[in-house]
């Protein structure tokens, strides 16, 4: 669900009557209040409401053992109770006990009298459990696309521009130009266990390329390689629960016509918090120090040559197992050793995925829809004395993409999407659209 990386899930209770500290008759009790509520429930061990009551007390005061040992309790005289597992089970998430919690909430899920709106909320913590409690230490996924673009080198639309007052006509060759190609990405994670409060040693590689069917635009075909390495540390060491800090180096390298293009060593600071309800925050800042490399086909490449740092956070919100809205932004400043290639950039983006049951065939594996759009604005230094010698250039970007995911097996699917993205700028040369389709197949290990 985005470049920076897939977001995943929290949920918590809602409305429940454990689901919000300080809420309900039993709020803001003392502790004195609390020991003499523990006493008149240890003289009516069968007083359910007055066992909530001081589960709900417990909890509020951040006292979830207490609060556990009173609805275990309660299991006693009332086996089988969803209210009761759900309580308990938000109660060992919280706890970080997750197999435990699991296990209560799949004990919900299989009594047939649990209400939908209850159901849905237990499916969240599941989700959670699965894809943050306990991640997997190994993870691979493969994406393989065909794919079509009306602009495929981003060339202005028409051959006539304007270069420091002056018209230009241009060849066939600096316009933009549609083409097929062949794209391929390539993930791999793997989670090394430290042993030691839940910290990690995290590894992750992404492949890219892409490879244009025509000769003429082969000059465009680009291999990047991106992989990251250092450790994750859980913070609930400090209170702070579902939440890791991932400290990590960055080594990049950039192939553009199969010429070396740059390559950037860097590093980067992330925080990924599942522990606001409902709610996964991503958020990183990376710096690199991309060198670029002179060809014959860019003998001025070396002047791009700076560092590049973005500060940026996806937020995304579970409405329902099944939908979920994300949104981003970022700042990102690029440094180069002449000032018209160095620039600031700010963007925007907003999408929503939804998961539904398939209507037509294989109704086991759902469909999942997205669409989402964005914006980019860029602004560079001084002026490009080659373009306009009073002017520096401005770019404003706007994109819309929508894709389809169809589950076809287990860990196969298919992938059509349709994006277009139109960008504006004072420079002519700079001003373009692009639409572009493909039909991918994605696995994951």
């Amino acid at each position: 669900m985005g470049s920076w990386g897939k977001v995943a899930i929290a949920a918590a209770v809602g409305c429940l009557v454990l689901g919000a500290p300080g809420t309900g008759s039993a709020a803001g009790l003392s502790e004195q209040q609390r020991d003499a509520m523990l006493q008149q429930m240890i003289a009516r061990p069968n007083d359910l409401d007055l066992a909530f009551e001081y589960a709900q007390a417990s909890a509020d005061a951040g006292d979830y053992e207490g609060a556990i040992s009173a609805l275990e309790r309660m299991l006693i005289y009332a086996p089988n109770t969803p209210r009761i597992q759900f309580e308990l089970g938000v109660l060992y998430y919280k706890l970080g006990a997750y197999d435990v919690a699991r296990s209560y909430f799949e004990q919900v899920l299989a009594n047939p009298s649990v209400p939908n709106d209850v159901a849905e909320q237990v499916r969240l913590y599941i989700q959670q459990l699965a894809l943050a409690a306990d991640p997997p230490p190994f993870s691979a996924s493969i994406f393989s696309a065909i794919r079509w673009e009306s602009n495929a080198n981003f060339g202005p639309g028409s051959n006539t521009v304007t270069l420091n007052g002056i018209d230009f006509t241009l060849g066939d060759q600096s316009v933009g130009r549609s083409g097929w190609s062949a794209l391929n990405i390539g993930t791999l994670h793997y989670s090394h266990d430290l042993k030691k409060q839940g910290d990690r040693l995290e590894f992750d590689f992404l492949a890219y390329s892409t490879i244009y069917f025509d000769d003429e635009l082969s000059d465009i075909d680009l291999d990047f390689f991106e992989f990251t390495f250092g450790p994750s540390f859980n913070l609930k060491r400090i209170s702070w629960d579902q939440t890791r800090l991932f400290v990590y180096g960055i080594g990049d390298l950039a192939y553009l016509g199969y010429d070396s293009y740059f390559y950037a060593p860097g590093a980067g600071v992330r925080l990924l918090s599942f522990s606001a309800t409902q709610s996964v925050l991503d958020a990183r800042i990376e710096t690199r120090y991309r060198d670029f490399q002179d060809s014959s086909d860019l003998p001025t490449n070396s002047l791009r040559t700076g560092w590049q740092t973005r500060l940026g956070a996806n937020y995304s919100y579970y409405f329902t197992p099944g939908f979920v809205m994300t949104t981003q932004a970022y700042v990102q400043r690029e440094d180069a050793d002449v000032s018209f290639y160095s620039d600031w950039e700010i963007a925007l983006s907003l999408g929503f995925a939804w998961t539904f049951k398939n209507p037509v065939w294989n109704a086991q594996y759902p469909l999942t829809w997205q669409v989402g759009g964005g914006f980019i604005r860029r602004d560079y230094d001084d002026p490009d004395p080659t373009i306009n010698i009073y002017e520096s250039e401005r770019d404003d970007t706007w994109w819309t993409r929508t894709a389809l995911v169809i589950p076809v097996a287990e860990t196969w699917s298919l992938v059509p999407q349709v994006e277009y993205r139109d960008q504006k700028s004072n420079y002519d040369l700079r001003t373009f659209d692009d639409l572009t389709t493909l039909l991918g197949v994605q696995k994951r290990f």
